[in-house]
C-alpha cells in the first residue's frame, strides 16, 4: 500500500488543516487565498473588539458575537500561516497531489469539513494539534 494511501485514510475522520489550505491554493491560487485569510483575520478581529467595545453597555448578545467573531478570526491564524509557508516553498500541489488525484472523493470531503471554520476556536486547536502531532513523528 502506498504511503500517502495509508496517511489518507488515517486522516479521514476530520480535516487536515494544511491540506485544506493546500487544496485552496491549487483551486483558487495564492494571492486570492493569502488576501482571504488576510482579510478574515484583520476583519474579524475588528469587527469582533469593535462589538465588545462599542456595544459594551448594550448586553451580552454584541459581547457574545465580537466573542464568536474573535474565534473566527483565531479560526484563520493558522491557515494564513500555512498558505504563507506553502507558497513560499511553491509546494501545493505537491502537498496534496494525492488528492488532486482523487478529486471527487477529497475536494468533496474537505469542502464540506470547511464549514468546521464556523466554529470558533476550533480549527486553530485543531491546527496546533496536528503540528505537533506531526512534529512528533518526525
Amino acid at each position: 500500500m502506498h504511503m500517502q494511501d495509508v496517511s489518507a485514510r488515517s486522516e479521514d475522520a476530520i480535516i487536515n488543516v494544511r491540506k485544506l489550505v493546500a487544496l485552496d491554493i491549487v483551486f483558487h491560487g495564492p494571492v486570492f487565498i493569502i488576501g482571504e485569510f488576510a482579510l478574515a483575520v484583520v476583519g474579524a478581529s475588528a469587527l469582533g473588539l469593535f462589538s465588545i467595545f462599542f456595544f459594551l453597555s448594550r448586553g451580552a448578545y454584541p459581547i457574545f458575537v465580537g466573542c464568536y467573531l474573535l474565534g473566527m478570526a483565531l479560526n484563520y491564524v493558522p491557515l494564513l500561516v500555512y498558505a504563507i509557508a506553502i507558497v513560499r516553498r511553491k509546494s501545493a500541489r505537491e502537498e496534496v497531489a494525492f488528492e488532486v488525484e482523487h478529486r471527487g472523493r477529497y475536494v468533496r470531503r474537505y469542502t464540506l469539513q470547511s464549514l468546521l471554520l464556523l466554529v470558533p476556536l476550533l480549527v486553530f486547536f485543531l491546527a496546533l494539534y496536528q503540528e505537533a502531532r506531526s512534529r512528533r513523528k518526525e
